[in-house]
């Protein structure tokens, strides 16, 4: 519904969405989830994220409803799943792995075949 959304709020059009899917973030969520990809951008984990990317969010949320911001009980209850996840202290090296994984990836999706 996000890209309907974003569709309908002339953000961007569906190639663009496509492109963001297929060439960004839906590679990384086919092994890391969106709150474990927020958790690992940003040194201190989802706390970190939050307080750094939240009130911006929220920001551009209102363009497509009623923004809900991270924080109080949800941001405990998201810190408390990817703190034991991913602990804090390990992110560097979890990153790493993250990123090694998204190289690996990128050859091997050039190795597809063109589409019919």
């Amino acid at each position: 519904s996000s890209g309907i959304n974003a569709e309908y709020g002339g953000v961007c059009d569906a190639r663009d969405i496509d492109t963001v899917m297929t060439g960004g973030l839906g590679i990384r969520w086919s092994f890391i989830g969106p709150f474990q990809t927020a958790h690992l951008n940003a040194p201190g984990g989802i706390r970190d994220y939050a307080n750094r990317y939240s009130d911006g969010i929220v920001r551009v949320s209102k363009e497509f409803g009623e923004p809900r911001a991270m924080a109080g009980d949800t941001l405990e209850k998201m810190a408390e799943y990817l703190e034991a996840e991913m602990p804090v202290e390990g992110l560097p090296a979890t990153l790493q792995w993250r990123n090694d994984i998204l190289k690996l990836l990128a050859v091997v999706k050039q190795s597809f075949p063109p589409k019919p």
